[in-house]
């Protein structure tokens, strides 16, 4: 039996929201959380592994749950991206795998591109990565967000994975093959795009897209394979339209109303606000990395984003952590916890949000995001209380341990 014992300064638990001070103990036997709690009542084997995490205080690893692992985060250049062959997208994987870990991104669930190759070679060690659920593609009408058929009659995706189906899908029927095809890819998730959006050429994000009808038999065709769907929804219309259709999670929510929030309320649906994409989508094109079209409506909805998402904080609509990290630089994740506490969310809600709601949102609930006894042993170690400078947690570099599974994959 190999057991760990992380000896660290304090300990903070999302659940209960208290700090544990004066020197604490986290076992973690066959990488799962054995016992926890102040250093006097937790004794470790003699045959331990010590990580010596002194200074630091300890919460459960971080968990992002809309990233896209096969883009960068560099901007976007058509040019580049038409030069840019598919074994490079899967490649890069491999290192934004290991900046979101080493951000202490312990989980992630991919929103797209990520084959389900990636998942099994992190997890054969072949490289160091988060856990990871995965949506493998983007599902989108003819026209719609995820259609990358440019006006010139070039094909150019975001992420270029041959293996996984196509993102195009018309009509009921084919949608439902399509899931099928999707969870035979190994899909965890569905992902819809129910509105245009920022980055594609030939819609807008403030309309809606796919019918109702194509909504409901992607729920129910992934429900009979227990799965849930996720929708790309920026348009007040396309969220509602994802909220009747049965969705569980509302990415981006650009545009929320008091209907759509109080849709939200009636029921377990989770929005995951993403409020930095459009952020780096304005950083990117100051620095010439994004064509003027995306730029222009970057711009266009960063305000009504800001304002949607407080209203929504405000309600008390569940909200969990995503970034829609691959838009900006892997690593960078974590800014996400300042703009949420900049709308009204409060420090521990933010942590929340990154760890027990994300975990529970995803499906890792009482696994990931927690220190329950039996969850996976995922720390991260920042040297300062998070609850009184998240920027403890919102930098890269201040992120002075990670643990996944027991084994200490940064020690800074």
């Amino acid at each position: 039996m190999s057991v760990v014992a992380v000896q660290a300064e304090a300990l903070l638990d999302p659940a209960s929201g208290e700090t544990t001070r004066g020197g604490v103990t986290v076992l973690i036997e066959n990488g799962r959380i054995s016992k926890r709690g102040a250093r006097r009542q937790v004794t470790a084997p003699k045959d331990a592994v010590t990580v010596d995490a002194e200074g630091l205080t300890l919460l459960p690893g971080l968990i992002d749950c809309h990233v896209h692992l096969g883009s960068p985060g560099t901007g976007l250049n058509l040019g580049e991206r038409l030069a840019t062959p598919s074994s490079l997208d899967i490649l890069t994987c491999v290192e934004s795998c290991r900046k979101t870990l080493a951000a202490g991104f312990t989980s992630v669930r991919d929103a797209g591109g990520a084959p389900q190759g990636v998942r099994m070679a992190v997890e054969r060690g072949f490289f160091p990565g988060p856990r990871m659920m995965l949506a493998i593609q983007i599902l989108s009408q003819t026209g719609g967000h995820a259609d990358s058929l440019f006006p010139c009659g070039a094909s150019v995706p975001l992420m270029n994975v041959p293996e996984n189906p196509p993102s195009v899908v018309d009509g009921v029927e084919p949608m439902r093959r399509r899931v099928r095809e999707l969870i035979r890819a190994g899909a965890d998730w569905i992902k819809l795009c129910t509105s245009g959006g920022v980055l594609s050429p030939g819609d807008a994000p403030h309309h809606a897209t796919f019918t109702l009808e194509e909504i409901r038999a992607a729920v129910e065709e992934a429900a009979t394979q227990g799965r849930q769907v996720m929708a790309h929804a920026q348009a007040n219309a396309g969220i509602k339209n994802a909220l009747k259709g049965g969705v569980k999670t509302i990415e981006h929510g650009i545009w929320l109303d008091e209907d759509a929030i109080e849709m939200m309320l009636d029921g377990d649906r989770r929005l995951v606000p993403t409020l930095v994409a459009p952020q780096w989508v304005i950083r990117h094109a100051e620095n010439g990395r994004m064509p003027a079209y995306a730029a222009e409506k970057g711009r266009a909805v960063v305000a009504d984003h800001s304002e949607s998402i407080r209203q929504a904080i405000e309600a008390r609509v569940k909200i969990a952590f995503g970034t829609d990290t691959g838009v900006g630089p892997h690593g960078s994740n974590a800014e996400e916890l300042l703009l949420l506490n900049q709308l009204g969310l409060e420090p521990l809600e933010c942590i929340r949000s990154a760890t027990l709601v994300a975990a529970d949102t995803i499906g890792l609930g009482g696994r990931a995001g927690c220190l329950d006894e039996g969850a996976f042993g995922d720390l991260v170690g920042v040297a300062g209380d998070p609850l009184e400078d998240l920027d403890q947690l919102a930098k890269a570099e201040n992120v002075r341990l990670v643990v996944k599974g027991g084994e200490t994959v940064k020690a800074a």
